[in-house]
């Protein structure tokens, strides 16, 4: 597959160093390296949308950002696009969310600046390019077939599920149609959008109930990013991850699924594959110290698709924590079906690039 020169300014390649720290804790903060006028766009773009969907909010008046009403976020979620897919604003407390990821702003912000880096780290020609939504609204690209993934359609496509598949092949689906708003990120046409959080939002509290590790470990996600279209000062919602996860979650989960178990078996009662609540994960939130990865605007943290994490809570009084989630797909032929569910030598760098995979973490 031929694919596109990125026509956005690249963030730089990493160091040796750099490679090696992300391999050792599972995660990178690369501290403003995104645009700063593509910043501003989204951030304009932003505060249109707002004010189109909760005129209550003022842009210049901080006091006015309260949390979402069961009134507002009932009248946002009714609002359905027509061609399936969820509301392009909708919320609820101190979250809301702009399904806008398959939008060329978004997409030339963060997934497409990254984009030699993410060959770096996955291969060059190996990475499902970004092209998000076309003149009808749809966005095309591969998309393996397990149920998790139908778990996701479910969740994020409304009545217009009925038209996909209601149960996984654990097949590739080469030029897999969503809507915009629907789960682009599942066909790697499309961030997650904009997830935003409001000030005073609450405490996670001790346990970190929201911690989880993303999907199932088959898949063809490798490496994902966060990126912050505002200044974030610590304490301020930051993504939050839990150091050298990746690596302990990663070997259990294959071995629960080796052994038949599926990250959307939730009638178990105890899941080692997946889920908030699984024993590997709560011995990691026992022993290790989360970290709370803040910056200025354009910061990227780029992090293993299976660290612990979550959006950290935001203690400002005048800051709503502004960030899209994007997560670089393998492609089919860099990483052809019988592999994308096999993982029997054990390598969690197996499908990284050699650069990435000579490099001692240790270094």
């Amino acid at each position: 597959m031929q694919i596109p020169i990125p026509n956005v300014p690249q963030v730089p390649l990493l160091t040796t160093e750099q490679i090696a720290q992300f391999k050792r804790d599972g995660y990178l903060v690369l501290p403003a390296v995104l645009d700063p006028e593509r910043c501003r766009q989204v951030r304009d773009d932003m505060w249109e949308t707002i004010t189109a969907y909760v005129p209550r909010m003022q842009r210049d008046d901080p006091s006015t950002w309260g949390p979402l009403t069961e009134e507002e976020n009932k009248k946002l979620g009714a609002q359905l696009p027509e061609i399936g897919g969820e509301p392009y604003f909708n919320g609820k407390g101190h979250r809301f969310y702009i399904r806008n990821g398959a939008e060329q702003p978004l997409l030339d912000l963060a997934p497409r600046a990254v984009w030699q880096v993410a060959e770096q780290l996955l291969g060059k020609g190996t990475v499902v390019w970004p092209e998000g939504h076309d003149a009808s609204g749809f966005t095309t690209g591969p998309c393996f077939m397990c149920d998790d993934t139908v778990g996701g359609l479910a969740s994020h496509l409304g009545e217009a599920v009925k038209k996909y598949p209601e149960k996984g092949s654990f097949t590739t689906e080469a030029d897999f149609r969503l809507p915009k708003t629907g789960p682009v990120w599942l066909n790697g046409q499309g961030t997650r959008g904009l997830y935003c959080t409001l000030p005073n939002s609450p405490a996670p509290g001790p346990n970190y109930q929201g911690a989880h590790s993303d999907g199932a470990c088959y898949g063809r996600w490798r490496m994902q990013i966060a990126a912050y279209t505002d200044d974030l000062p610590a304490n301020s919602g930051g993504f939050t991850v839990w150091p050298g996860s990746h690596a302990r979650i990663w070997p259990e989960q294959w071995k629960a699924f080796n052994e038949g178990e599926k990250h959307t078996d939730k009638h178990l009662k105890v899941r080692k594959a997946g889920g908030y609540n699984d024993p590997e994960i709560l011995r990691i939130k026992a022993d290790t110290e989360p970290v709370d990865c803040y910056g200025p605007a354009g910061t990227v943290v780029l992090w293993h698709t299976k660290i612990l994490h979550m959006a950290g809570q935001n203690q400002a009084n005048d800051m709503i924590r502004q960030a899209t989630i994007y997560g670089y797909l393998k492609t089919p032929e860099a990483l052809p079906d019988e592999l994308v569910a096999d993982n029997s030598d054990g390598d969690i760098w197996r499908d990284w690039s050699d650069e990435v995979r000579q490099i001692d973490e240790q270094g």
